[in-house]
């Protein structure tokens, strides 16, 4: 018998969130490091009948905002692209791609609330085939919860025991606010692959 596909593997990007009251002014650089990729598959299939994902990244390593338009929204100085492998899926077996964070506020900036930034996928995608599927979870902004594993963003189909290619692309907005102070602070967001 077969037992159920198990994954769970994490990795981080940090949004750099410029506060400036002009838009003419700059966001500095953050000296934060973000969280390494966490692979959680082997690359060895083992004989039990698990799925296993490997390669799980996220690009760029860095998000920033430039907050220039207070009470209105801003959009992310580029999307975020999230890739994995996984290796013996099985078809009708469902993947999930979740996003979240641990914090409530910014690092550094507690007047930001994690709650202010909203993600939505942008496009996902599969290759190999063997009826693997993948599909945006939801066409519009959602508010990125700060509790783990998150929110999910993309969902699909493991497809057969082959390997397959994911690649989901994912935008992000900050809605704006008075109330925040110009300066540059962090937060840490981390995606999680789930399955069964």
């Amino acid at each position: 018998m077969r037992g159920k596909c198990i994954w769970f593997a994490m990795t981080g990007v940090l949004f750099a969130v410029g506060m400036a009251w002009a838009q003419n002014q700059k966001p500095v650089s953050s000296p934060r490091q973000p969280t390494p990729a966490i692979q959680s598959g082997n690359p060895a299939i083992p004989s039990t009948g698990f799925c296993w994902v490997s390669m799980l990244r996220a690009t760029p390593n860095t998000i920033p905002f430039t907050a220039n338009n207070p009470g209105g929204t801003v959009a992310g100085g580029s999307v975020a692209t999230v890739t994995w492998n996984v290796l013996q899926g099985r078809n009708g077996e469902m993947w999930s791609l979740n996003a979240g964070t641990t914090s409530s506020s910014f690092d550094g900036c507690t007047s930001v609330p994690a709650s202010a930034v909203s993600v939505k996928c942008v496009s996902a995608s599969v290759d190999g085939g063997g009826q693997a599927s993948a599909g945006c979870n939801g066409a519009g902004f959602a508010n990125l919860p700060n509790t783990l594993p998150g929110l999910t963003v993309a969902r699909g189909n493991t497809g057969d025991a082959g390997s397959h290619n994911y690649s989901v692309m994912l935008s992000y907005e900050l809605a704006d606010s008075w109330r925040y102070i110009p300066k540059t602070c962090p937060l840490n967001v981390t995606y999680t692959v789930l399955g069964n």
